[in-house]
């Protein structure tokens, strides 16, 4: 779900700040909340390089913070996809521990399409 979008600066390249929040489903972990907000760099109208942060939470209010980075390239007139690497920080949260510390590989179709994350070993 988009929340909003405002204009940073226009120079040297036109910078972004974006909110959203997602609902999903984390493998062995069940239902959780993406809220998260990504500063974008418009480098072309075909190139845009994010970094963001942001927290998944579970329904029983159980959080992890995350930092990330990504490329973001058009696929058709009317949506992008970015492909990134995203940082999880630390957590007492029992549910999401199994994440602490660990590095993700994502991509993210801007519309109604999944956003995946593969946690690499």
């Amino acid at each position: 779900k988009f929340l909003g979008s405002k204009n940073i600066s226009l120079t040297p390249y036109r910078m972004t700040e974006e909110h959203a929040s997602d609902q999903g489903f984390l493998k062995g972990v069940g239902n959780v909340t993406n809220n998260q907000t990504f500063l974008s760099t418009h480098l072309s109208d075909e190139l845009i390089q994010s970094t963001g942060n942001g927290t998944f939470e579970t329904p029983d209010g159980q959080s992890i913070a995350w930092i990330g980075s990504g490329i973001g390239r058009p696929v058709d007139d009317s949506r992008w996809v970015f492909h990134g690497i995203i940082l999880f920080n630390n957590t007492q949260s029992e549910s999401l521990s199994l994440l602490n510390n660990s590095i993700g590989l994502s991509k993210d179709t801007v519309g109604n399409e999944p956003h995946y994350i593969w946690l690499l070993e």
